[in-house]
């Protein structure tokens, strides 16, 4: 499997809005699983599935009838984006790549865990740096993008 970002639409030959059987199909049972009550009420609304040795997490919305994937996380360094692997490039690589795509706007923050994120929401896609360095790349697709 290509580890190919694909904005808005998932990684390669899984798209998102697609099942865990779908995942489980291409890549096996996970390594671990989560089950996140986001809200703490005791209702499931997310289940993650990791796979440790990829570097990747998978997030499924568990509040319909069947869980369906709406989030992606890589931390491996072969994921690639616009031909790119993203991991080799500086913050100012990756906002010129996002700006190559049409990706213009973006905000900064640090987050209180010492990561500094880069987010473009019109991509939904967020880019986590520790000291100058790519760690981590989280995109999304939400109902109705």
């Amino acid at each position: 499997m290509k580890l190919e970002i694909k904005i808005r639409k998932g990684l390669d030959e899984l798209p998102f809005n697609c099942t865990t059987e779908s995942v489980r199909a291409l890549l096996g049972d996970p390594d671990e699983t989560e089950e996140l009550d986001n809200q703490g009420d005791g209702s499931l609304e997310s289940i993650v599935w990791n796979y440790i040795n990829l570097g990747l997490n998978f997030f499924f919305d568990a509040t319909g009838t069947e869980p369906i994937l709406n989030t992606i996380e890589s931390d491996n360094l072969e994921t690639v984006l616009s031909g790119k692997k993203i991991f080799q490039l500086t913050q100012a690589g990756v906002i010129a790549l996002m700006k190559a795509d049409g990706f213009t706007e973006y905000e900064e923050d640090d987050e209180t865990w010492g990561e500094h994120r880069l987010t473009f929401d019109n991509a939904q896609i967020d880019f986590y740096f520790t000291e100058g360095e790519l760690t981590m790349v989280s995109w999304s697709c939400h109902q109705g993008a």
